[in-house]
């Protein structure tokens, strides 16, 4: 099957965008610069209310004292600074706590009858998934290096007859064999498929 590998590589990712916008990384990196100013939105002014809530006397400049690490941080995280990886990982994993609690404390009150609450829980479950499927993407070491811009070789552990491909969906950097390679194979960290039905039917039909 001459040709099938390097569609495997690009693995059904819209090669158009990616040539115009970037790599596989890139595009997930500006993603996640989103969505960890708003993780860091949320967890700053969440913090700040349930204090204020829970009676605690703020000092005035509290808000701006908290705000500015937040906003280096996300800038350099922004600009793939070393030392911002790990605590931006931290921060989503505070952001996916709050979730799941919130989620539970909206199940509990819709069992009661409040069928809104049952929908802010499902909500907040789905981000709850979101954020979950970018801190495991963050614990892969080919992303951290991508990250980091290290020079990482995982060809040299690979087998005769075996190549590396990214998976469309997670950007799982994954060690196939093309040509055993079906519709029914799935990527092991996010469970989505990693070939289409139409490609592997083109390549069965090119077989």
């Amino acid at each position: 099957m001459v040709g099938r590998g390097d569609d495997l590589v690009v693995a059904g990712t819209a090669p158009q965008r990616a040539a115009n916008t970037g790599t596989a990384f890139d595009l997930h990196h500006r993603g996640t610069v989103f969505i960890l100013a708003v993780d860091l939105v949320l967890l700053v002014y969440g913090s700040l209310s349930v204090l204020a809530a829970g009676g605690v006397v703020l000092p005035a400049g509290t808000g701006l004292l908290v705000g500015v690490p937040a906003v280096v941080l996300w800038g350099a995280y922004r600009r793939r600074r070393r030392w911002a990886y790990w605590p931006a990982v931290v921060v989503m994993v505070c952001v996916l706590l709050v979730f799941l609690f919130l989620a539970l404390l909206h199940m509990v009150s819709g069992v009661t009858g409040s069928a809104l609450d049952l929908v802010l829980a499902g909500f907040l479950l789905w981000a709850s998934f979101g954020t979950w499927r970018r801190i495991r993407l963050h614990l892969l070491p080919v992303y951290r290096s991508s990250y980091m811009d290290e020079v990482l070789d995982p060809e040299a552990d690979l087998e005769p007859g075996e190549m590396l491909a990214a998976c469309p969906t997670c950007f799982a950097v994954l060690a196939i064999r093309p040509d055993a390679l079906s519709s029914a194979d799935r990527c092991p960290h996010c469970h989505h498929p990693l070939v289409s039905e139409a490609l592997a039917a083109r390549h069965e039909e090119e077989a």
